[in-house]
């Protein structure tokens, strides 16, 4: 069993399959046109574009020679990336079946960064700003959590279970993980701001960030108040 196919996930390709099964890529159900099954991605493949001889040297710089005292040349190969297009037969659900679990394991591998980025500050460091060292009397132990902001967001990305975008918010001086949904905070953004967004940890725009905060302190003071 794969890491990303968890029991929510297995669910949500069920729905899928009853979303999508047995659809051709134009979205007829139980389409007898052939080529409404040809799916066509890119791909990019390594390439041979120059090979050279190059002389070979000894350690003291000197050139080399077989026995007969020809020079010896070794060949040297030059890599370039080729765009080329796969083809092949599949149905609707294939192809979103095969996007749906891409993104699962970029999130998990997100997420797998994230919480060892965050044991490494707990092994080797204290995290929280402003901390003290040694026993807390009664006002450190004030003037430290004070000191502490709310929360902190530790990454943004989508749940497998819903599809919505939320914010992973830890509380501080605590393991404590809040999943805030801010699907309302980025409906202003492209899917493609937003998967970058996600993947690559491009800033949000500062409208966003803003709707972002709210949510994020909102989903805070509701869980303090509990």
């Amino acid at each position: 069993m794969p890491q990303w196919s968890t029991p929510e996930r297995r669910d949500h390709l069920v729905e899928l399959w009853s979303k999508y099964g047995n659809r051709c890529l134009h979205g007829h159900y139980l389409c007898p046109i052939r080529d409404h099954y040809v799916h066509v991605s890119p791909m990019a493949i390594e390439t041979v574009t120059d090979v050279r001889l190059v002389p070979c040297y000894d350690a003291n710089g000197n050139r080399l020679k077989d026995s007969h005292g020809t020079e010896i040349h070794r060949k040297q190969y030059t890599i370039g990336i080729e765009r080329v297009y796969a083809t092949e037969h599949a149905r609707l659900y294939d192809v979103k079946e095969s996007e749906l679990v891409a993104d699962w394991i970029a999130d998990d591998r997100e997420a797998r960064h994230y919480e060892q980025a965050a044991q490494r500050r707990i092994l080797h460091h204290i995290p929280e700003r402003g901390a003290l060292r040694g026993t807390f009397n009664a006002i450190s132990l004030d003037i430290y959590f004070d000191s502490q902001p709310d929360y902190y967001v530790e990454g943004i990305g989508v749940s497998g279970l819903t599809q919505r975008p939320f914010a992973k918010v830890r509380i501080p001086s605590s393991f404590t993980r809040l999943h805030v949904d801010i699907t309302d905070a980025m409906k202003g953004m492209s899917k493609n701001q937003r998967r970058k967004a996600k993947r690559y940890a491009n800033a949000l725009p500062v409208p966003v960030q803003v709707e972002v905060e709210r949510a994020c302190r909102a989903a805070v003071k509701d869980y303090r108040s509990r």
